[in-house]
């Protein structure tokens, strides 16, 4: 504290004695304008004045002491006759502080003014006390609240931000950056440190900095020791590391005070370096360069580095958490992903058949959180519920796993065996006829005069042309009604015509052209499947639903399984396997049903359909939104949106 007397001038023989401390005098008719050579410099002054002088100039007195409040002042006032308050007006009584006889000898005064003094000294140390502690106060609650937001934020690159952020208002830094630590090759300790975020106005994505004593921020990797340096313009000779200046150069700024901390986990390994510039003297600085260069910079401190050593033992924890969050998501949907391309290679054609759904859906589902009509004004889906819909979609199909593989991929009515045995069947009766033909031309040959045999021939072979013809014609009718088409008008009754036909066997055994579980399956009205494969087929929801149950769903995706569960229900009741109707759909399910019903009719040819275009695909949506089957406003944001349109965009990355 920097002692001050101001005195009235009838006691300037007080300024004679000598005091314990140093002391400046000055007489109240001097400038008492008192001049700080820092914030932090404390002043107290003590006002010895006679009560006659006090009076004249009390208001002086108060004006100065409103004029610098954050100086404290002790009055003390030397007269025998009666004190009144009115006297000293503006002054109040308790701004005195002591009242002394005028003929109190010199050195009890000086011992008077001493014990100020010491009364000044001690209010600083309360007042400095009372700082610190509320300080103290205020970095613990922020060292908190920063923990408790390390260990809540699950964002990666918020939780950098953050960790980097807190650091800086921490220790009222201009600036800083956060590196990384990372290991490539084959060794178990990291390698190098990844640049993933800066304070400053740095244009550079992330780059790689080998840990070693090259750099500053590698130095601090490698060591697993703080730096903290008063200026990185004067490193002494004897360092090993060196300060690159080319930020400063690019940016016109001034590096000068820097502290690098080691962020270590509980087994003492770096797995990041947090690096802090340009400790500020006001933290509410926005230095120039000039002040960046002058004293508005100053050195971090230990304090600093206390505060900064513990959020960083935070950070760690926090940063090595989250990457084994990470690690942990990056390895189911790494197990999503295969189980759906495994999946999907039992059926070629249908590949990438879950991923566009799984696109779709989710942009549907983001096209509703933006959509201000009255229904979805208050729909709202978050990142969690977003990817529920996402990993639901992907695996919405799983179930095919529990379908056979040959109604899997029937393309045709008949399996392909099916076609073979009857297409050798149709060949062996024509062998048959034919065989049958000529034994009986054979037979009227030899009953016959040679003159009659080219007539017999002649009339053989027409018999033989047609019977073969009309076999052919019968076999080309199976062919056709093989096709997954709609059984053209007829074809029924001509395929029963067929089965009527009997191929004579040895031992008088007859077995008919066609058998008849082949002209069950070849009058299947409509597509491939008769109806014991078609629920087979139909069983792979209720198959999706079991295998999907079976697993540990976290919290916030605890619905995937009823979400893929519905995926083949209608509005109206008709879907299957529960036959739920609209209000026991989710938003979700309705969303990945449109997709699905959109990508299997605009998707990539299939042996049992051909690929539709988008325009007509969206004409047949809209008459399954007629028929009650989906919903109407959420196909009418499908394609507002123009979310049908990706197809395009999806067929490109699936050809890269």
């Amino acid at each position: 504290m920097v002692a001050h007397v101001y005195f009235d001038p009838w006691l300037s023989r007080f300024t004679l004695e000598t005091f314990r401390d140093p002391v400046h005098f000055a007489s109240i008719e001097d400038n008492l304008t008192i001049k700080t050579q820092s914030t932090d410099e404390e002043h107290g002054v003590v006002w010895l004045l006679t009560s006659n002088a006090l009076a004249e100039n009390a208001a002086m007195i108060a004006n100065w002491l409103r004029k610098y409040p954050q100086h404290r002042s002790r009055i003390i006032v030397l007269g025998d006759h009666e004190i009144s308050e009115q006297r000293f007006a503006p002054l109040h009584e308790n701004q005195i502080s002591l009242y002394l006889p005028a003929s109190i000898g010199m050195a009890q005064v000086r011992k008077a003014v001493e014990l100020q003094f010491d009364a000044l000294r001690a209010e600083y140390d309360r007042l400095n006390l009372q700082e610190r502690l509320a300080n103290s106060y205020i970095e613990i609650r922020r060292l908190t609240a920063v923990g408790q937001a390390l260990a809540t934020e699950r964002d990666f690159d918020k939780l950098i931000e953050l960790v980097l952020t807190s650091a800086i208002e921490l220790t009222s830094a201009d600036g800083g950056s956060i590196y990384l630590s990372e290991k490539h090759g084959h060794g178990d300790k990291p390698t190098h440190i990844r640049f993933k975020k800066s304070a400053m106005q740095l244009d550079a994505g992330e780059f790689l900095l080998p840990i070693d004593k090259k750099s500053i921020a590698g130095y601090v990797a490698l060591t697993v020791e703080p730096l903290m340096i008063d200026d990185v313009h004067s490193l002494p000779v004897d360092v090993d590391y060196t300060y690159n200046a080319d930020y400063d150069k690019a940016h016109n700024y001034y590096t000068k005070s820097m502290m690098v901390i080691p962020m270590k986990n509980h087994h003492e390994e770096v797995i990041g370096v947090i690096q802090l510039i340009n400790r500020k003297r006001d933290g509410d600085l926005k230095p120039t360069l000039e002040e960046l260069k002058g004293n508005a910079i100053i050195s971090f401190t230990r304090k600093d580095y206390s505060l900064v050593s513990a959020m960083a033992g935070q950070a760690a924890v926090a940063i090595e958490n989250n990457q084994l969050i990470q690690n942990i998501q990056n390895l189911f949907e790494g197990f999503v992903k295969a189980s759906v391309t495994a999946i999907e290679q039992r059926d070629p054609t249908t590949s990438g058949h879950s991923f566009r759904v799984a696109d779709y859906a989710v942009n549907t589902a983001l096209a509703v959180n933006r959509d201000t009509s009255a229904r979805f004004n208050a729909v709202r889906f978050n990142r969690n519920q977003i990817q529920e819909l996402r990993y639901a979609s992907l695996l919405h199909d799983f179930g095919k796993v529990g379908v056979r593989e040959n109604v899997l991929v029937k393309a045709k009515k008949l399996y392909p065996d099916q076609l073979e045995l009857i297409r050798w069947r149709f060949h062996y009766i024509r062998r048959d006829i034919e065989a049958k033909l000529l034994a009986r031309m054979l037979t009227e040959f030899k009953n016959s005069p040679p003159g009659a045999w080219p007539e017999i021939e002649a009339k053989h072979q027409a018999v033989l042309d047609h019977e073969l013809k009309e076999a052919d014609e019968m076999f080309s009718a199976i062919l056709s009604a093989n096709e997954p088409t709609v059984l053209a008008a007829g074809s029924f009754e001509f395929l029963k015509k067929v089965t009527e036909n009997k191929l004579k066997l040895k031992d008088n055994e007859e077995i008919p052209w066609l058998s008849d579980n082949e002209f069950v399956m070849l009058s299947i009205r409509k597509g491939t499947l008769d109806d014991a494969e078609r629920l087979q087929i139909e069983s792979h929801v209720t198959h999706t639903y079991n295998f999907l149950k079976q697993i540990p769903w976290t919290p916030n995706l605890r619905w995937v399984p009823e979400i893929a569960y519905g995926h083949h229900e209608k509005l109206n009741g008709e879907g299957y396997p529960l036959k739920r109707r609209d209000p026991e759909i989710s938003l979700q399910t309705r969303m990945m049903t449109i997709a699905d019903i959109y990508d299997a009719l605009t998707a990539w040819d299939r042996p049992y359909k051909k690929a539709i275009p988008p325009e007509k695909a969206l004409d047949i949506l809209g008459m399954e939104v007629k028929d009650g089957h989906v919903d109407a406003e959420l196909l009418k944001i499908f394609i507002d949106a123009k979310i049908f349109a990706r197809i395009d965009e999806l067929r490109a990355v699936e050809n890269r």
